[in-house]
């Protein structure tokens, strides 16, 4: 169902990625209970509150018949939109298992508690707010920023690391970028939906670059969208332990 949910979304272009396609859709039916009479209103209404600008309740009816394989009148995508689509979710399809990999140091689940984004109670896992993948060219950013401060050059410091980062990091780290191991170390706690779709959204320089604290990431116009969407829903497969 969550295959069948995120290609629909594809089709008619109401996610750029098939990663966020997927993402939205696992909340979803995470949320929903597939054996109920009343399954198709269910996942048509939270379709169409996290879409609401978008879709109408009608449309989303139309999409999750199609995704659970019903006969549905068909929602009619410009020909362009469709063909764009397509070919993302051929490229997306192909590289699906190459972005999950991008969270295997993160599947476990650590800990019970409050989600850092949507403040649910829910199982958590950890989120690197530097991605590890980065660390390296982050260390040479910070040696070469670090350098250009023994010179007396913050501009070129600040070039170097970026705005955010050169705001972020403690000036303590670029006299000695020997300690720079606590600042990369730095992780958050976030409930597999928020994890995922943090990293559906943005690269892993991205945010490592303009992203480095939970802060940084409540900036984010799309993950504050979708982190008060899954402050509404249930927990579902990610409950807490009983």
């Amino acid at each position: 169902l969550i295959s069948s949910i995120s290609s629909q979304l594809m089709l008619f272009a109401l996610c750029e990625s098939m990663d966020e396609a997927m993402s939205i859709a696992d909340a979803i039916v995470s949320d929903c209970d597939a054996s109920s009479d009343n399954l198709v209103e269910h996942v048509a209404a939270l379709l169409a509150e996290y879409f609401e600008d978008q879709v109408t309740y009608e449309q989303a009816v139309n999409i999750t018949r199609s995704a659970i394989g019903l006969t549905s009148t068909p929602l009619t995508p410009s020909s362009d939109g469709a063909n764009e689509t397509r070919e993302q979710m051929e490229h997306n399809n192909e590289s699906d298992e190459e972005a999950s990999l991008s969270l295997s140091d993160n599947e476990e689940y650590i800990t019970e508690g409050e989600c850092e984004l949507c403040e649910r109670e829910i199982k958590l896992t950890r989120h690197h707010l530097v991605p590890k993948s980065t660390w390296k060219k982050i260390r040479q950013r910070i040696q070469t920023a670090s350098n250009a401060m023994a010179e007396n050059n913050t501009n070129k410091a600040r070039i170097v690391l970026g705005d955010v980062l050169f705001a972020e990091i403690p000036h303590d780290i670029l006299n000695d970028p020997s300690l720079s191991k606590g600042f990369l170390n730095k992780t958050c706690d976030l409930c597999r939906p928020c994890h995922t779709q943090v990293h559906t959204l943005h690269d892993e320089m991205v945010l490592a670059e303009k992203y480095p604290t939970v802060e940084k990431l409540l900036e984010d116009e799309e993950i504050v969208k979708f982190a008060k969407w899954a402050n509404k829903q249930k927990c579902g497969k990610y409950s807490l332990s009983r």
